[in-house]
């Protein structure tokens, strides 16, 4: 059965289904949800144990090492990325997954079960965990803060479950936390000579107030009918069940409560974090939006609730989003589709100047009708509008007109051949399905294997191969079901007519003057074919010089948002106060600069995750962070580079870095060089090395390493009058930590909320050394009171600040940053020569990581998928063409494009980076179009009787024009994508762009010569088959 003749018979039903299919499809714009971003599985877990009272060795030997041997008996674990950090009492592993990994949840359960079992046979009994956190990914949707100078942390609080109730009741938010949130303790302070004169030890009261302050089960009553369960009221509720704590009798036998040996305060505890926003206290609600759910939509429920709650509070109570995802998206998802109708004008207007009116029409219809289809195809497949889809479909925009000009033209020109109009319509697709489809197949063949791309990357470019071929598939379906009916309803004749008339009144159109120009030109190359078979030829060798030497090299572009962040760190054991005075001169410096819109300060942790690569730190003293929100991408950029210029001059003490995010996988430096071995100190001489040949290379910015220095502690040392004692390490410790620290014994519960109690002696602020060593304690053996200098000494002792591994092996990164106008891959080609120099000792080795490791990572992938694409074009070609030779002609036509790709890249001040690649990948499928629908035509004219040369110049002459308007189509409908000047994708759209240009230079000049030179000899073969 012939379809399209019968489309075309029965108009009305195809223009009827049609329609739909367009209100659907504008329907599914309108509806499909949003997302800055495609959604990407952070392939990350963090693992985290707490040691208390172990230096980094000791948490390094005890826990981490054993938590690394488990890890890495999983198939599942990736080895090579896994990182772990041991620090003083507290480990944390980073755990990598691979990428081929299904369903990580289930690997997630399964080592929570392992590690369950590790902690009772190989782990110390003071471990706390190890706790996994598998939702360490997941990106915030809004941050919102709740400001003010002008009242507590408690009463911010109090505005801030407001908001979390309000947001809790939208059926599309998720996760929702509060950050910032000052915790209340009751602190008990001991006064040690009341604990000695009621002969009452601290151990007493650690276990009064444990076991008063439970729930246990007590049982029930049963009666004839019932069965009546019986409570207790263990949990404390209030702070005079505490004071009244009975705790001991005196030798009289009088009571002795609480109240009478300590007093006890209700106050904040010292500050885990201190978070600031604009310079004001503030409390921070994290909101998270379930999956499948229009972010925009949802940012407008959270608009409106914000509304409402702004005339709830005090006036001097500020609400601000410092992160908007839904604003962000919306802006985004805006700018492409302003960009795509940019794109689709363009392509119009082209059309229309370079075709006669009425042909020109009928191809412009088919571009709203495929693009309506494909959106109606992409929503029922669930593939969201973001800038990966919306780019997709700027890419494959100038293709989608090119079945429908290819339709029209051979219409008008059967109609010039004296066929009805009926048998014209019909026919001029029917004639055209296997060549077009061909076309269409290997199009799709080099843009389908990216889809085995894996892990994040692949995830992120998922959807371009699916938009891509949902796309040129509905091109296809409009080209032979709509656009035949439009030719035979609009165009009543054919060209030769009007030719004749503009001849005769002496006017030509632009196609006709580049007719008669390419007229010329193809015969003389037709004269001379080992000129232009060289020049071609050298065109490729000058490509290669190009990407070598003259095209910059960033695979992974900076993220194109209005954020930065700033990074202070501080010399380990800073305590968060100063550190929090300290990134103040910061905040000083930032707060009256008109370019920032608002900015949020984090001290003793980061920022919640705010794109999906950016990887909170875990929480430390020393450590602060500023997120800034700038009024556009360029502010971000411009304002990143004046303050890394002198910020560091802020502060001397500390290191301050400036942080834009990054496309790709996250880096702590463009450029690093990891060392590894056993002994860290001849890591840190290695590392030292290094240091001092990248401060002598060119481009080197800020240099910086993860080792941290050293930190002064303190060791306990007992003696044996200790033991003859009868003291205990436990005994010791507790006491001390309790007069430097303060012990949490138990908690309160008011309600829902949760007040620590925390037992402390008097002196417990100000404690040194000296105090400590003067601390009387009570001999279990004899009942009486020691110094603790009689039995134990305080000795200094310098410990690592932290000992990272990497793949189970101790290991330290030098990292840089890169000077203005420097790129990461050419300071790394000077460090190599001099790096390799060097002589490691037996056991030492070293690897580059940074932009290099993810381009060598990712570059491999995709060198696989460009293979796979030439090797499915290849046999595509040689199925339809049965002809090794026509097929590896047309295949030609690929690396003669790269001239051009790559010249784009030069021309438009492009690097080649990762969606440069891709555009490689692309072109490998759109430039063979030209040359099979030349080779095809060739076929026609041959089987008409003609001889091979002359074949070969009339179809190149006759196919000049739809190579040429599909090939303009093409480069012009991504014009609007380089001029936006994206980082990301701007390479993408210049490779397009110019490498079409030049492949059809090279279809078709060169090809009908290689062509007819190739195949002279075989003018006897059927090409009517």
């Amino acid at each position: 059965m012939n379809l399209v003749r019968a489309s075309l018979k029965y108009k009305q039903v195809t223009l009827t289904v049609l329609l739909i299919v367009f209100i659907i499809g504008v329907y599914s714009l309108l509806t499909m949800p949003r997302r800055e971003d495609p959604k990407i599985t952070s392939p990350i877990g963090l693992l985290v144990s707490y040691f208390p009272g172990a230096n980094a060795i000791q948490v390094e030997d005890q826990v981490t090492h054993p938590i690394e041997e488990l890890l890495f008996q999983n198939a599942e674990v990736c080895k090579e990325k896994t990182k772990s950090i041991s620090r003083d009492g507290i480990s944390l592993v980073y755990v990598w997954i691979n990428e081929d990994v299904t369903n990580p949840d289930v690997f997630w359960n399964k080592l929570r079960n392992q590690l369950l079992l590790i902690k009772q046979t190989k782990l110390p009994l003071e471990v706390v965990g190890p706790f996994v956190n598998s939702d360490f990914g997941d990106t915030e949707a809004l941050l919102i803060s709740i400001e003010s100078d002008q009242v507590s942390n408690a009463q911010l609080k109090e505005y801030a479950l407001m908001l979390e109730n309000k947001i809790r009741s939208l059926p599309e938010s998720s996760k929702i936390k509060r950050i910032g949130e000052q915790k209340q303790e009751l602190t008990i302070q001991f006064n040690f000579q009341k604990l000695s004169q009621y002969d009452i030890s601290l151990e007493q009261i650690l276990q009064i107030l444990k076991t008063q302050n439970v729930i246990f089960a007590s049982g029930s009553i049963t009666t004839d009918k019932y069965e009546i369960p019986i409570h207790t009221n263990g949990f404390y509720t209030n702070e005079e069940q505490i004071k009244n704590q009975i705790v001991a009798t005196s030798s009289s036998g009088a009571v002795v409560r609480l109240r009478d040996i300590a007093t006890i305060t209700r106050e904040y505890a010292k500050p885990e974090s201190i978070i600031r926003v604009n310079g004001n206290n503030a409390i921070i609600v994290g909101v998270q939006m379930h999956e499948g759910n229009n972010i925009v939509e949802f940012g407008k429920k959270v608009d409106d609730i914000l509304t409402q709650l702004k005339k709830e509070v005090p006036s001097f109570v500020e609400i601000t989003i410092i992160s908007n995802q839904p604003e962000l998206v919306n802006h985004n998802v805006t700018h492409f589709l302003q960009e795509f109708l940019i794109a689709i004008i363009a392509v119009i207007i082209v059309v229309l100047l370079l075709l006669p009116f009425r042909i020109a029409t009928v191809a412009a219809t088919a571009i709203p009708m495929t693009i309506a289809l494909t959106f109606a195809i992409l929503h029922i497949f669930h593939i969201e509008l973001h800038q990966v889809s919306l780019a997709s479909l700027i890419v494959v925009l100038g293709m989608v007109v090119d079945d429908a000009i290819v339709v029209a033209d051979n219409y008008v020109e059967l109609l010039d051949k004296g066929i009805s109009r009926w048998t014209a319509a019909w026919q001029s697709a029917y004639e055209l399905i296997i060549p077009i489809l061909t076309a269409t197949i290997t199009i799709i063949a080099a843009f389908l294997p990216i889809i085995l791309l894996t892990g994040p990357i692949g995830e992120f470019i998922h959807d371009l191969p699916i938009t891509v071929t949902v796309a040129l598939s509905s091109s296809f379906v409009v080209a032979m079901f709509l656009t035949p009916i439009l030719c035979f309803v609009f165009i009543t004749k054919g060209l030769k007519e009007d030719l004749e008339n503009d001849t005769k009144h002496h006017k030509k159109s632009i196609l006709i003057h580049m007719q008669n120009i390419y007229n010329k030109a193809l015969e003389w190359c037709v004269e001379y074919p080992k000129t232009i078979i060289i020049v071609t030829i050298m065109s490729i060798a000058i490509a290669v010089l190009l990407f070598v030497y003259g095209v910059g090299h960033k695979f992974f572009p900076e993220a194109e948002r209005n954020q930065f962040f700033i990074e202070l760190w501080m010399p380990m054991g800073t305590q968060i106060e100063y550190t929090n005075a300290c990134i103040k001169r910061v905040e000083k410096v930032i707060k009256n600069d008109k370019r920032i819109t608002s900015y949020a300060t984090f001290v003793g942790m980061s920022a919640p995750r705010v794109y999906y690569n950016v990887s909170p730190e875990f929480p430390l003293t020393n450590y602060a962070q500023i997120l800034i929100n700038t009024q556009s991408n360029k502010a971000t950029i411009d304002l990143a580079h004046e303050l890394q210029s002198y910020i560091d001059t802020l502060v001397p003490e500390g290191k301050i870095y400036v942080k834009q995010m990054q496309q790709g996988q996250a880096l702590d430096a463009p450029v690093e060089v990891n060392i590894y071995g056993d002994n860290l100190l001849h890591i840190k001489m290695l590392a030292d090395t290094i240091k001092t040949i990248m401060k002598t290379s060119k481009g080197v910015g800020e240099i910086h390493n993860n080792f941290k220095e050293d930190v002064l502690g303190y060791t306990i040392v007992t003696n044996s009058e200790a033991a003859r004692l009868g003291f205990t390490t436990q005994s010791i410790a507790q006491l001390i930590y309790l007069s430097s620290n303060g012990y949490s014994a138990t908690k309160m519960f008011e309600g829902i909320r949760e007040v620590a109690i925390t037992l402390k002696t008097q002196n417990n602020k100000q404690a040194t050394v000296d105090d400590l060593l003067n601390l009387y304690v009570q001999s279990p053996i004899t009942k009486k009171n020691v110094p603790l200098r009689q039995i134990a000494s305080i000795q200094p002792q310098w410990f690592p600040g932290q000992i990272i591994h990497k793949n189970g092996i101790r290991c330290m990164t030098i990292g840089c940053d890169m000077a203005p106008n420097y790129l990461a891959a050419d300071v790394l080609k000077e460090l190599k020569p001099k790096i390799e120099t060097l002589q490691m000792p037996i056991g030492y080795t070293y690897t580059y990581g940074g932009e290099q490791a993810n381009k060598t990572e990712v570059f491999s992938k995709m060198v696989i998928a460009l293979a796979i694409s030439l090797v499915i074009i290849f046999l595509i070609l040689l199925f339809q063409f049965k002809n090794i030779k026509e097929t590896s002609i047309i295949m030609l036509t690929i690396p003669f494009s790269l001239f051009g790709a790559l010249a784009g890249l030069i021309i438009t001040n492009n690097t080649f980076g990762f969606t440069a690649f891709m555009g490689i990948i692309s072109l490998s499928g759109i430039v063979v179009r030209n040359a099979i629908i030349l080779i095809d035509y060739i076929h026609v004219l041959l089987s008409e009787g003609y001889d091979i040369k002359t074949a070969t110049i009339e179809a190149a002459k006759r196919r000049m024009r739809p190579i040429f308007l599909t090939a303009m189509a093409a480069a012009i409908g991504v014009v609007p994508m380089i001029i936006s000047g994206s980082q990301l994708w701007s390479p993408l759209a210049s490779v397009i762009a110019f490498g079409v240009t030049w492949s059809m230079i090279t279809a078709l000049l060169t090809i009908p010569v290689i062509y007819y030179k190739s195949l002279r000899k075989q003018e006897t073969i059927n090409y009517e088959e």
